[in-house]
Formats: structure tokens, C-alpha cells, sequence
């Protein structure tokens, strides 16, 4: 569902990985989609410099003012629209993610998404 402005809309990623030895395992990792100055983007929940999920209240992404997006480990900022680290210590920004407006107030995401690249298939 498309979230309101300055708002988040959390979802589940989950990838199949085929080992070496043939098994298949699967992954779930989480995903957010963000309403900023209208705009919608889609981001991993994941802070690129720990690994830690990113929202500092579950579903709460966006700092006091509403300008940034902030990340409950270290405190870093990153830009809603563009993923950049703004301030903190990470090594880069955001991982994307793709989607599409389904309109309608729905949001189409990824199905399956290669969880290590943050890439959608």
C-alpha cells in the first residue's frame, strides 16, 4: 500500500540462494517504500555500514523534521529521495530497491530480490 507523505510502508524481501553443493536456501530480509515531497522510493531496511535494520521504531524511518531518514544504530542520515549518506559513518548509500505505482494507492514491489545486491529480479 502506498504510504502518506513523510510516511513508511515496511514489506518482506525474500531470495532463494543455490549453494555450491546444490541445496536451496532462502533469505528474508525487509523492505521499506517512502512518500517524500511526493515521490515515492524503495529502499532495503538495512543500515549499510552494520547491517541492523534502519528504522529506530519499528515502521518509523524519518527524523524529527521529516527531512531525512535516520537509522537507529549510529544515527546516520540519508537523503529519502536519493538514499546518499548525508552525515554518519556509512561506507555508502541506501540500497534501491525497484518498484512499480500500480496506482490505485498500491505499490508493487519485488517478489523475489537478490538480498546480497539489494537488486530486484
Amino acid at each position: 500500500m502506498r504510504p502518506g507523505e513523510g510516511q513508511a510502508t515496511l514489506f518482506t524481501l525474500k531470495s532463494s540462494v543455490q549453494l555450491s553443493d546444490g541445496r536451496l536456501i532462502e533469505l528474508d530480509a525487509q523492505g521499506f517504500l517512502v512518500c517524500f515531497q511526493g515521490q515515492l522510493k524503495a529502499w532495503r531496511n538495512e543500515c549499510p555500514h552494520a547491517g541492523s535494520p534502519l528504522d529506530w521504531i519499528p515502521g518509523r524511518f524519518f527524523s524529527e523534521s521529516g527531512e531525512q531518514l535516520v537509522c537507529h544504530t549510529h544515527h546516520a542520515l540519508f537523503d529519502p529521495l536519493s538514499g546518499d549518506c548525508l552525515s554518519g559513518p556509512c561506507p555508502r548509500g541506501l540500497y534501491a530497491l525497484p518498484f512499480r505505482d500500480a496506482g490505485d494507492g498500491h505499490v508493487e514491489v519485488p517478489v523475489q530480490a537478490d538480498l546480497h545486491s539489494g537488486r530486484a529480479e
